[in-house]
């Protein structure tokens, strides 16, 4: 036997309990598998919530912290202030006393009466200490700070005393820490900077601790590594000399240039870096007292705690499992006794015998299923009764239907129904049919015809025709066919459905009608013209002028004998089909319709043979008489000519007339629009239709008229 014979997934032959159980236990691991997904994404959620909060709350923390540090510091710098405007007393006075020409003002002198704690500072326009006490400051060019630069410059250009904040110097050799203060001198050519510094400075800022309050509050988050604090110059601060490494140094500059902080992921360490941005830059200081808080996460221990977590939920959701399957197990044998009897019955009833009944058992829920099944076996009955009733009805009206339905297999070809309908129509009885194919019915041409229209409604799903067929007994008759497939649920084609109605009668009637409606208006104008022109003629005098009216009343006669003789030619060959016919021939019949005129009228193009409706004179005709009274006296020549476009066939009428006015392009085609009768050229868009021949009027107005008709492919051949 075949391995795949004894596989547990395979339940050929096996018992419902069997079926049952893997049915609890399916549910059982659904269940299971849906509460531990979703306690493992909230769980997820939640650690990382948290995760989330508490570095929001370090992050907040440090920042007020430093910035409740920087406020202190502020207080205690503005303290000094007043002594240090004072001492820019002593140095305008020097600066006045050298008459503004710093290389002979006396700094060390100036140094003296300040004090040893104090150094004096002149810098030029170019932002370069020009002279200083201090000697290891001199020459510092502080467009290497632009911001800096740009301060001392406003302050250049100011009156006034600017003191700035106590600060590790970040340029020269001293490293010192000091305050600055910085003033104009009075023809603003030089900005006085003094420098205050005293060992106390260390001691006294000391009080104002911030390092040690950040690492309490970096300790308080058991996923950080390391805090470190940089100042506006990518230095650590208060430690001025410790080197940044390379990595460190372009991410500080990115910090400082966007002015907004960033995160760093580090995965072969499993940490990330956040860069806090605290903007500590005040604009009536010249020096930035922002500051960068480096903050490295341990991403590591936040994984490993979670990860101890999930394994915690993969332990109970392994005993879950467990003892939901035993417990399935046990109430699956519990369930099989009365479903087992309720099998053994619903078995016998699928077998045929709808008059068995399901056996009693003791358990309530059961007991509404045996009676459900009772009671569906018994509508089941009713139900069937009721389906073949209404199939003999169904069929009994479709029978009596005064239109022809037929319908064949696709399998075979057969036919499957033919109503009495069908059966006049056609002239075929329904038991000569059902149960034959096509082949064995019609002729090899009526076959071809017949699987043309049934592809054709396979692909649109539906096909819509008149047909001409031969009836021995009544003639020549039209029948309107429709076409349907018909598909089954699965969207396969199983049947061919067809509908005919005989429409002989209807289509013979309404063109009859519709030539002698336009017939009796052509001959009704041309008597009004024979009218005219007689009137017209008893007006005049000389011979000649009476015998010009008299050649046009003769005109007019002529071209009503032409029309007469035209409708009985049409009477003789029959009006109710398209028919293949000479482009040329039919053309020049409606030019012998209209009275004779001196209009150069042409045809150039080969002789060309279109499939449409025998009425095609009656188009040529109408277009010729609309040039003619539309025309006005500049009408001197009409063209008939044709040209190719891809499979399509263009015939090209045009004249020289006046042309048609732009905004009546669109509605010339509309019925009733115009003078006369108002559908002349609806007409023409009508009779064209019949072979899906399409006609628009593409003239420049003022220079003639012109009518392209678009003569799809097949519709058109070379003359025979």
């Amino acid at each position: 036997m075949d391995m795949t014979d004894k596989s547990i997934f395979n339940f050929k032959g096996r018992s419902f309990s069997l079926y049952i159980l893997f049915a609890m236990v399916i549910l059982v691991l659904i269940v299971v598998g849906l509460v531990t997904v979703n306690d493992y994404n909230n769980t997820k959620k939640m650690f990382e919530k948290n995760s989330q909060y508490l570095k929001q709350q370090t992050e907040q923390d440090i920042i007020i912290t430093i910035k409740l540090t920087d406020e202190s510091y502020d207080l205690y710098d503005s303290s000094l202030n007043e002594q240090m405007r004072r001492g820019f007393d002593i140095v305008l006075a020097e600066y006045q006393r050298s008459g503004g020409i710093p290389s002979i003002m006396n700094l060390t002198d100036i140094k003296h009466k300040l004090g040893d704690e104090f150094d004096v500072y002149i810098i030029n326009e170019s932002g370069v200490i020009e002279y200083t006490s201090y000697k290891p400051d001199l020459g510092i060019d502080f467009k290497k700070i632009p911001y800096f630069f740009n301060y001392l410059t406003k302050i250049r250009n100011l009156e006034g005393f600017f003191p700035d904040r106590i600060v590790h110097e970040q340029t020269g050799s001293g490293k010192k820490i000091r305050k600055f203060a910085y003033m104009s001198t009075p023809d603003h050519r030089y900005v006085l900077e003094l420098g205050f510094s005293k060992p106390s400075f260390s001691n006294e800022r000391s009080v104002i601790q911030f390092k040690q309050a950040i690492e309490q509050i970096a300790s308080s988050n058991p996923y950080i590594d390391r805090v470190r604090i940089f100042n506006s110059m990518g230095k650590i601060a208060d430690n001025t000399s410790e080197e940044v490494d390379d990595a460190t140094r372009i991410t500080l500059e990115k910090v400082l240039q966007q002015r907004q902080g960033i995160t760093v992921k580090i995965p072969e360490k499993r940490q990330s870096v956040k860069y806090l941005f605290i903007d500590l830059m005040k604009e009536q200081y010249g020096s930035d007292m922002s500051r960068i808080i480096e903050i490295t996460y341990n991403d590591a221990m936040l994984e490993k705690a979670f990860d101890e977590y999930v394994q915690f939920h993969v332990i109970v959701t392994i005993l879950a499992l467990a003892i939901g399957i035993f417990a399935a197990f046990l109430l699956s044998r519990q369930l099989l006794k009365p479903i087992s009897g309720i099998v053994r019955d619903v078995d016998r009833i699928s077998d045929g015998d709808l008059d068995w009944k399901i056996s009693s058992t003791h358990v309530a829920e059961f007991q509404v299923l045996e009676n459900s099944i009772n009671m569906m076996v018994q509508s089941l009955k009713d139900s069937i009764k009721k389906v073949k009733e209404g199939e003999i009805l169904h069929r009994e009206m479709i029978d009596q239907l005064p239109v022809a339905v037929f319908m064949k297999s696709v399998k075979d070809g057969k036919y499957t129904f033919w109503n009495k309908a069908s059966e006049q129509i056609f002239n075929l009885p329904a038991t000569e049919v059902v149960g034959r194919t096509d082949l064995e019915l019609f002729s090899q041409k009526m076959v071809s015809t017949i699987d043309q229209e049934d592809n054709e409604a396979r692909l649109n799903q539906v096909s819509v025709s008149n047909k001409k067929i031969a009836d021995k007994f009544r003639g020549q008759r039209i029948i309107h066919m429709i076409i349907v497939p018909i598909f089954d649920s699965t969207d396969t084609l199983q049947y061919i459905l067809g509908i005919g109605e005989d429409v002989t009668e209807e289509t013979l009637t309404m063109k009859i009608d519709l030539l002698f409606s336009i017939t009796r208006r052509d001959i009704l104008d041309q008597l009004s013209s024979i009218v005219n022109y007689l009137e017209r003629a008893q007006l005049k005098t000389s011979h000649e002028a009476m015998q010009t009216f008299f050649d046009k009343t003769l005109e007019s006669i002529e071209s009503i004998r032409n029309q007469m003789a035209f409708v009985r030619s049409l009477q003789d060959i029959g009006i109710t089909s398209p028919a293949w016919q000479s482009v040329k021939k039919v053309f020049w019949e409606a030019v012998m319709l209209i009275p004779s005129s001196t209009i150069d009228i042409r045809v150039e193009m080969d002789d060309i043979e279109l499939h449409a409706d025998p009425l095609l004179s009656r188009v040529f005709y109408n277009l010729l008489t609309n040039s003619i009274k539309h025309g006005d006296h500049q009408l001197t020549k009409i063209r008939l000519y044709a040209q190719k476009s891809g499979e399509s066939l263009i015939l090209i009428y045009e004249d020289n007339g006046k042309g048609i006015p732009l905004d009546e392009k669109g509605k010339i085609f509309e019925f009733g629009y115009g003078t006369g009768s108002g559908f002349g050229l609806f007409l023409i868009r009508e009779l064209l239709g019949y072979t899906e021949i399409t006609i628009t009027e593409t003239g420049e107005p003022g220079k003639g008229a012109k009518f392209e008709i678009l003569v799809p492919k097949g519709k058109f051949r070379k003359a025979s």
